[in-house]
C-alpha cells in the first residue's frame, strides 16, 4: 500500500510517480469545472458505432477545438471504423499490451482508423478527446498536460513490450497507474469518499470511470 511520508497510515492514489492523498483528490474533484462533467461526461457515449454532431459538440467542454471542418470528418470517417473490435464498454484494465489479436489491439485498430487519414491540425489530442466519449473506460484522454506528465513513464513502459515497435506507450503507462491504483485500494477508496460527497457535483463524479478520474488528476498536478 502506497503511503505519505508526513502520515504513515494514509493511502494515496500513484499517478506518473507522483503521489496525492485522498484528501487532496477529493479538494481536486470539488474544483474540477462542473460544466465539463455535465456536458461532456454525463450524457453518455451515444452512438456506440459512430459519431455525431452533438459529440463533437461536447468535446469542445475539455478544449478540444475541433473545428466545424475537422467535425465534418469525423462524421465522415466513424462511418466504417472498427467500432465492433472494441466493446462499448471495455476497460484500458482488460487491454493487456502483451495479449496480440485482444481488446489492446483492436483499440489501435480503431485508433488507428482515425490516425492514418487525419487531416493538418487534427493529432493525438482531438482523436483522444473524441475516443474517450465515445469508449470511456479504455481511451485516455492525451492532451499535451497528461503527456507531458506521462512522458517519462510512457517510454519507459514501452521498453516492456518491444513486439509493439513503439518509443512510447502512453496508453500502457495509464494502465499501469490504474492498475496499480485500483490494487493498492486507492481509487475504490477515492471513489467512495466521491459518492459520499455532500456536493451533488462530487457525487456525480463518483460515477466517471477509472481513467477519467485519474485524467481529472493527472491535470491537478501538471
Amino acid at each position: 500500500m502506497n503511503r505519505t511520508v508526513d502520515d504513515p497510515g494514509a493511502t494515496v492514489l500513484v499517478l506518473a510517480g507522483r503521489s496525492i492523498g485522498i484528501e487532496a483528490a477529493v479538494a481536486q474533484a470539488q474544483d474540477y469545472p462542473k460544466v465539463t462533467v455535465a456536458c461532456y461526461d454525463l450524457p453518455g457515449p451515444g452512438p456506440v458505432d459512430a459519431i455525431t454532431a452533438d459529440d463533437i459538440t461536447r468535446t469542445h467542454k475539455v478544449r478540444s477545438r475541433i473545428s466545424h471542418a475537422q467535425r465534418d470528418w469525423f462524421v465522415r470517417t466513424a462511418v466504417g471504423a472498427p467500432w465492433a473490435a472494441v466493446p462499448a464498454d471495455a476497460r484500458l484494465v482488460d487491454a493487456d499490451p502483451n495479449i496480440s489479436g485482444d481488446l489492446y489491439d483492436g483499440a489501435e485498430a480503431l485508433y488507428e482508423h482515425f490516425r492514418t487519414a487525419a487531416p493538418t491540425q487534427v493529432g493525438v489530442a482531438k482523436i483522444s478527446k473524441v475516443l474517450h466519449l465515445k469508449r470511456p473506460g479504455l481511451f485516455p484522454i492525451l492532451d499535451s498536460k497528461v503527456m507531458a506528465v506521462y512522458r517519462t513513464h510512457a517510454r519507459a513502459a514501452a521498453t516492456g513490450y518491444p513486439h509493439r515497435g513503439r518509443r512510447a506507450m502512453f496508453w500502457a503507462a495509464i494502465r499501469d497507474d490504474v492498475c496499480a491504483n485500483l490494487d493498492s485500494g486507492a481509487l475504490p477508496l477515492f471513489r467512495s469518499r466521491l459518492a459520499q460527497s455532500e456536493t451533488e457535483h462530487v457525487r456525480r463524479i463518483a460515477g466517471l470511470t477509472d481513467v477519467r478520474l485519474l485524467d481529472l488528476l493527472t491535470w491537478a498536478i501538471a
